[in-house]
């Protein structure tokens, strides 16, 4: 709504409810989904794979439910054929996870070989136990800032449990 004066005095008038209009909010997120309904139905496409670097079937198995989209098609790969794996464009994955911390890699050098590769996407590390994710989040965005990166804590303390 907004105030109008008429003859000194101040009226209200009320703007009309527009469906499917996305107001505009900060985040890339937002805005994309904005463009997105401005623009119109798109073709229907392939879904876009979620890479699992190093990480076992069975953790895999055991990610949060709301972590990865339901039906989405979870590649393995390891670490010496990331530089063959298509990291860039329409066939990117959505997706990269990994454990924080490997014996061949942590989440630190996996982060820039991904940015090396020219991926600009979400990156989430694995870990069971962690006192305190920020100092990891940091340093990661400080040296891989094209990255949307996050930890996900297994043991249920990691926000993403209670979405």
């Amino acid at each position: 709504c907004r105030g109008l004066f008429r003859n000194g005095k101040a009226a209200v008038s009320y703007s009309p409810i527009v469906e499917n209009k996305v107001p505009k909010m900060d985040g890339r997120d937002r805005q994309a989904l904005s463009r997105a309904r401005q623009e119109g139905p798109e073709e229907p496409q392939a879904a876009r794979p979620v890479l699992a670097v190093e990480i076992a079937s069975d953790v895999v198995s055991a990610l949060p439910p709301n972590l990865v989209q339901p039906g989405a098609v979870i590649r393995s790969v390891a670490l010496d054929h990331l530089a063959d794996t298509q990291l860039v464009g329409p066939a990117a994955p959505i997706l990269v996870l990994s454990r924080l911390v490997t014996p061949e890699f942590d989440a630190l050098d996996l982060a820039r070989m991904l940015s090396q590769y020219g991926y600009r996407g979400r990156y989430l590390a694995l870990v069971d136990r962690l006192p305190d994710a920020k100092l990891i989040r940091r340093e990661v965005a400080a040296q891989s800032s094209g990255i949307n990166f996050d930890v996900i804590i297994l043991d249920g303390s990691s926000p993403l449990h209670s979405l």
